[in-house]
Formats: C-alpha cells, sequence, structure tokens
C-alpha cells in the first residue's frame, strides 16, 4: 500500500472558479510535504466558417485565439504560483495548448494524486471532465466541488463494495485515513439478507485499517429504496465528514465514458470532496 503522496497534480484551470481548487491542492501539498504541480491547458478554438466555407482572415483569426488563449494560461500560471507561495511549498507549473482532460491524463504519470473540479466550462472552453481522467489516467482523483477551498479530512466516509476499484480506492486514500480522526467504513445493501456478509466485509476492512493505525469503525446500512448516493451523502452529512472515499466504475462506449448511478451522482452533485479510483 501508498503510505505517503509525494506529488500532487491540479487543475489550474483559467476560470476564477479554479482559484479555490488550487488553494486546496496546495495546502494539501503543505500537509503532505508533498510537490505541487499545476496544469493549465485549454485547446484554442477554431475560427467560425462562413456559410460557404469562406476562409479570408482564418489566419489571422487563429493567432488571435492563440494569443488569447495564451494569455490566459499565463494568468493561471500567476495564481498558480502565488498559491504555491502563501502555502510555502515546491511547485512546477506545466501549460498546454489543448484540451485540458487530454493533458492532464497524460502528465498523471508524474503525479501521485490528481485534483480537479466537476468540469463544465471555464471562459467559453470545456474544463476538464473528472469522470474523463479518472478512467485514463490511472491515478486517484480527489473531486473538489465549486468553491471548497479547504479539505481537513477529520472524518472521512469510505463507500465499500466488494470490487478492485473500492480495495484501490482504500489504498490511495491511505494516507488521509492514517492523519484522520474518525473513519467509517460503510456498506450499503438493498435487503437485510445481505446484512451479515456485508457486515463481515466493512469488519475485514476496518481492522485491516486499524492495523496501519486508522481509526476505522465498520457499519451497514439498509438503502430500503434509496439510491446508494444519496444514502452516503446523507451519511456523510450526519457524521460531519468532508471527505468520501469509493471505486470508481465505468466503462468506455462509443468514445464517452459511461458511468454506473453512484460514481455519475457522486462527480454530478457530492457537496463534499470525492477522492475516487479506478
Amino acid at each position: 500500500m501508498a503510505t505517503g503522496i509525494k506529488t500532487l497534480m491540479v487543475d489550474a484551470g483559467l476560470g476564477d472558479a479554479a482559484e479555490a481548487r488550487v488553494k486546496l491542492a496546495a495546502a494539501l501539498a503543505g500537509r503532505f510535504g508533498a510537490r505541487l504541480v499545476g496544469v493549465g491547458a485549454c485547446a484554442a478554438r477554431p475560427p467560425v466558417m462562413g456559410p460557404f466555407g469562406e476562409t479570408a482572415g482564418v489566419a489571422e483569426i487563429i493567432e488571435a485565439e492563440v494569443e488569447r488563449v495564451s494569455a490566459a494560461l499565463q494568468s493561471a500560471a500567476l495564481r498558480f504560483e502565488a498559491a504555491a507561495k502563501d502555502a510555502g511549498v515546491a511547485s512546477e507549473w506545466r501549460s498546454f495548448l489543448e484540451y485540458p482532460g487530454e493533458a492532464l491524463a497524460r502528465e498523471s504519470r508524474a503525479a501521485d494524486l490528481l485534483v480537479l473540479g466537476r468540469g463544465g466550462e471555464a471562459e467559453g472552453h470545456p474544463s476538464a471532465a473528472p469522470g474523463d481522467v479518472l478512467m485514463r489516467a490511472g491515478r486517484p482523483v480527489l473531486v473538489v466541488p465549486p468553491g471548497v477551498s479547504a479539505l481537513e479530512a477529520r472524518t472521512v466516509l469510505v463507500a465499500w463494495k466488494e470490487t478492485c476499484e473500492a480495495r484501490r480506492a482504500v489504498a490511495d486514500a491511505l494516507p488521509f485515513l492514517v492523519a484522520a480522526e474518525r473513519v467509517v467504513v460503510l456498506a450499503a445493501r438493498g435487503h437485510e439478507n445481505e446484512r451479515a456478509q456485508a457486515q463481515r466485509d466493512v469488519e475485514d476492512v476496518a481492522a485491516m485499517l486499524s492495523r496501519h493505525g486508522v481509526a476505522a469503525s465498520a457499519e451497514v446500512a439498509l438503502r430500503a429504496g434509496q439510491r446508494v448516493a444519496d444514502l452516503l451523502l446523507g451519511t456523510a452529512g450526519q457524521l460531519g465528514a468532508d471527505l468520501v472515499v469509493a471505486g470508481g466504475y465505468g466503462h468506455a462506449r462509443l468514445l464517452e465514458w459511461a458511468f454506473g448511478g453512484v460514481t455519475r451522482d457522486l462527480l454530478d452533485r457530492a457537496p463534499v470532496c470525492c477522492l475516487l479510483s479506478h
């Protein structure tokens, strides 16, 4: 199992929404004694062609767009460098004129953990979709909700499912779990007759974590028709947890990443940070 995070990579984005995420990543790098790598990536938008495919002035339009994107990336670099300096962490900036998901998935070779937002758009350009990066990077992804600029992770909820993705997530999250004051390993089941086996499963995980010095407990909850993500997020709220650890489940289909309901719901609407592994 991994015992430390030595390099954090953050999607430093273009828009102001990235500022809180960069601040959170810088603070985490300081906590773990890690190097912070900021990635700024944006593809220049192609010019809009006329109805008859007119090309007059296209070269000038493309040049102006590249200059605009380059200036936005420079602003993002300055914002990132200021956050790293405030946190007192070693840092590195990487900038690319390409789609951010492509850059982050490729550059993830240099990192132990990726810190991303939920995706969407920044200044009219698509930002990195965390699900896409999760499926392609081979690294755990910490998804930060909009506006969240700090992660204490004193209470952590581990969503347990008997899969290799969940096992990987627990291993990847170990640096957070060891430092937490309370960790709850929770299995959600649909029927009472599944409780006994599920209880043995989560007790095994909690016992394994306790041998790493993690203050872990094991719980099983019946969904009673409730969506699993609603149960997880409701439990996180009751516990006061600000970090949910879960496996990320999905597969490739027609060049798009299709996710199961739980992963998709966590990516779309979790009000707290989620550490996902695939």
